[in-house]
């Protein structure tokens, strides 16, 4: 090694290590702003929100499937004896890798009261630590805090800090009966509630 490469070696060090340090710190700054949104969607009104709230929040879109057909009576049937039982299904994905984001948002209907089952199966089988997660829900009527709390609880299970619960509602009541709203309803009352997922998310 001649003297000139000697003398200048620990320079070269110096900058390689420091635009290393600065390519990992822009590199979890550009994770830490990055938003994932999972949604789980039977009927097509979850999927018509999140398409929305996904352009709205800037985000990347995943949905999460049941591998086992709910079209039909005893595939719902069959779905909610699951639930009920603390079982599971077949998701599609079954994993996915959540390192090049800080924040998630999980949304799906509810199904007696619970997350729908591929969606609860999912969380089950992934692990959340490190990630501040957002609920979105979709069900025929308001959900009580006491079961809103037990979608936190299952997200915390998995090792993500809930930042909030959101929901919006796919029927409206009229003259005492449920009347299903339309997806563009729907999706209305769902951006309504971007500015208030955008504080959370930044922690206000």
């Amino acid at each position: 090694m001649n003297y000139y490469v000697k003398k200048c070696l620990p320079f070269v060090l110096a900058v390689s290590f420091f635009l290393a340090g600065a390519s990992y710190a822009l590199a979890g700054a550009e994770a830490s702003g990055k938003i994932l949104l999972l949604y789980y969607s039977k009927t097509g009104n979850t999927k018509a929100a999140c398409e929305a709230l996904g352009k709205a929040l800037n985000a990347d879109i995943r949905e999460i499937k049941d591998r086992n057909s709910r079209d039909s009576g005893p595939g719902i049937i069959g779905a909610m004896l699951k639930i009920n039982l603390g079982m599971q299904t077949d998701t599609d994905p079954e994993k996915i890798d959540f390192s090049p984001y800080k924040n998630i948002i999980v949304a799906a209907p509810v199904w007696a009261s619970k997350l729908g089952l591929a969606m609860k199966t999912f969380i089950e089988n992934n692990r959340f630590d490190g990630k501040d997660v957002i609920i979105f829900i979709t069900a025929d009527s308001f959900i009580d805090e006491k079961y809103q709390e037990k979608h936190r609880q299952l997200v915390k299970d998995s090792g993500g800090t809930v930042l909030g619960n959101f929901q919006v509602q796919a029927t409206d009541l009229v003259n005492k009966e449920k009347v299903p709203r339309t997806k563009e309803k729907i999706v209305e009352e769902a951006l309504k509630f971007v500015p208030q997922m955008q504080k959370s998310l930044a922690g206000k």
